[in-house]
């Protein structure tokens, strides 16, 4: 069974490519393609052209999203529907051309019917001679519009020519944007997966669900200038985790003082605003003033409340902010 994402995909571009094949009998293929298309679909019996124009909406879209801007030729885009013996849409191809920087850099372009790409071809070019070889372009093949084509990423340089490489990643990459603009619906995001919460039987076991989180928030703030994005996005998970695990607390009695529900009550409260405060803090800013504070505040709560539920009195009348 096909995903779904991969299925609407083929149906999105199928209502707009069967319209066009429809136009084989009245003879508007071309009947031998030409060199540069069957080099890109060897196995097509036939060709269809298929012009096509954006609109000042889907360019903004499309140049935001591939981080270039358009060339004047790319707003009225023509593509070439490949089909089989039965007519049948076999994918598109498009020619277009991006700036290199020893100058322009044309090639051709062909998606399959998934909106993957089936393989890139460089026609003309300044630069050195192994962007044009299909040793390099290979690697674009099977790439989607969910890829970034970022050098240094998810594309491999040809050896010392890192920004001529970076130019012919371009050129799926406008060809992916261009198509979804135009004909292609975009894979719906996968759901993430909730994982399942673990039922604790006590509050000393909620107690210990909880430390793992504190330490990796704490690990976070002592890395300091030296941590990376995925501690930040380790540390925020966390900080979310922490408030759900607050709403186990209310579930059981504590250690000491069970009758004090009002004052356990006002710390479990205190506790649970004041770790979601933080949670959207720390996803926007990072280690900050700001939300460094707001940790402290954080650890000032939990060992004023230990102080009264597990150890000892404490004076309520202080500051708990």
């Amino acid at each position: 069974m096909k995903p779904k994402a991969v299925v609407s995909c083929r149906i999105a571009l199928l209502s707009v490519l069967i319209a066009v094949s429809a136009t084989l009998a009245w003879g508007q293929e071309t009947t031998l393609p030409n060199e540069k298309l069957a080099s890109i679909f060897p196995n097509a019996a036939n060709f269809v052209e298929k012009k096509a124009e954006l609109t000042a909406e889907k360019v903004d879209s499309i140049e935001a999203e591939i981080g270039a801007k358009l060339r004047p030729e790319d707003l009225k885009p023509t593509f070439y529907i490949a089909v089989n013996e039965s007519n049948t849409p076999m994918g598109l191809a498009l020619f277009l051309a991006v700036r290199g920087p020893s100058g322009v850099i044309s090639g051709g372009v062909g998606l399959d019917m998934t909106g993957k790409v089936v393989k890139v071809a460089v026609h003309k070019h300044r630069e050195v001679a192994g962007i044009a070889e299909d040793e390099f372009l290979k690697q674009f093949s099977g790439k989607g519009i969910e890829d970034k084509f970022k050098v240094g990423e998810d594309v491999k340089s040809f050896d010392g020519a890192q920004a001529a490489s970076q130019a012919v990643a371009l050129l799926p990459q406008k060809t992916l944007a261009i198509s979804y603009a135009l004909f292609l619906k975009r894979p719906a995001k996968a759901e993430e997966e909730v994982p399942e919460m673990i039922e604790p039987e006590d509050l000393k076991e909620v107690m210990a669900m909880m430390k793992d989180e504190y330490d990796l928030i704490q690990a976070y703030f002592e890395k300091g200038a030296e941590s990376k994005d995925n501690d930040k996005a380790a540390a925020v998970q966390a900080a979310k985790q922490l408030g759900k695990y607050t709403e186990l607390i209310d579930y059981f009695e504590p250690p000491k003082n069970p009758n004090e529900t009002e004052e356990y009550t006002y710390f479990q409260q205190q506790f649970h605003s004041a770790i979601n405060e933080f949670a959207q803090s720390l996803e926007a800013e990072g280690i900050s003033e700001k939300t460094q504070k707001q940790w402290q505040g954080i650890i000032d709560v939990v060992e004023k409340a230990h102080l009264r539920f597990s150890v000892e009195e404490i004076d309520l009348d202080e500051d708990l902010n």
